[in-house]
């Protein structure tokens, strides 16, 4: 299960770069810093992300706290949601290495 989490990892990882790569060459162009945002990310690849957070919007409670949470995540930019999605999926597939006398290594 920790292999799978790390190859997604470096999914999302390899996903940051490319739009990394995409904003740089736009911020060099425009002279100005210009970040991608999410919605216009998922876009450009052919989804409707809108849509796909329709889809899992929760009803009761906690679509008051759910749908605030979606309209930031949609309108950030795309290198700052797909590199904290590397950290998240590289932690939770994260295992430590045991020393052969038995300590833990940091």
């Amino acid at each position: 299960m920790g292999f799978l989490l790390r190859i997604v990892s470096s999914f999302f990882l390899s996903l940051a770069v490319i739009v990394a790569v995409i904003d740089a060459a736009r911020s060099i162009a425009a002279n100005a810093l210009a970040l991608t945002p999410l919605r216009d990310a998922a876009l450009a690849a052919g989804l409707d992300l809108e849509a796909m957070l329709a889809g899992i919007d929760p009803a009761g409670p906690v679509a008051d706290f759910w749908r605030p949470i979606t309209v930031a995540t949609a309108s950030a930019p795309a290198v700052l949601v797909f590199v904290g999605l590397a950290l998240i999926f590289y932690a939770m597939g994260y295992r430590r290495r045991r020393d052969p006398r038995g300590a833990l290594h940091a």
